[in-house]
C-alpha cells in the first residue's frame, strides 16, 4: 500500500519549475531586466499542461506591462532551457503574470506610517 505524501504530482512539478526559472532568469538569461524579476508563485493545472507563473519586479521605473512583454518575448527560451532541467513528458505552456501583493503590502505599509505619524 502507497502512502500519500501529502504533496500532489502538480505541487512537486510547481515547485521544481519555481526553482528552474528562477536560475534561468537570474543565471542564463543575460538580460538585466530579466534578473530583476521575481518569482512569486507557480501555478501548475493538473494535467501539467499549463504553468502560470506570477513575477513582480523590483525596478520601479519599468512597468509591469513591460515586464510581462519581456518575459513572454524570451518564453521560448525559458521554455527550451526548463526542458533542460525538468524532465517531464510534456514541457507546461508558460503563461506570466503579474504579482500585486508585494506593490499591495507596500502600500498598506506606507498607510501605516501615515496613520502613526
Amino acid at each position: 500500500m502507497r502512502r500519500n505524501s501529502g504533496f500532489k504530482r502538480k505541487d512537486r512539478v510547481a515547485s521544481e519549475i519555481k526553482k528552474a526559472v528562477s536560475q534561468i532568469l537570474e543565471v542564463e538569461s543575460g538580460n538585466e531586466r530579466l534578473k530583476r524579476v521575481t518569482l512569486t508563485d507557480v501555478e501548475v493545472t493538473q494535467d501539467l499542461r499549463i504553468a502560470k507563473i506570477y513575477v513582480s519586479s523590483s525596478l520601479s521605473n519599468i512597468s509591469r506591462e513591460a515586464t510581462i512583454d519581456e518575459l513572454r518575448n524570451a518564453s521560448g527560451f525559458i521554455k527550451r532551457s526548463l526542458a533542460k532541467k525538468v524532465r517531464l513528458k510534456y514541457m507546461p505552456n508558460l503563461i506570466f503574470e503579474y504579482d500585486d501583493s508585494i506593490d499591495y503590502g507596500f502600500k498598506i505599509d506606507d498607510i501605516l506610517k501615515e496613520i502613526k505619524e
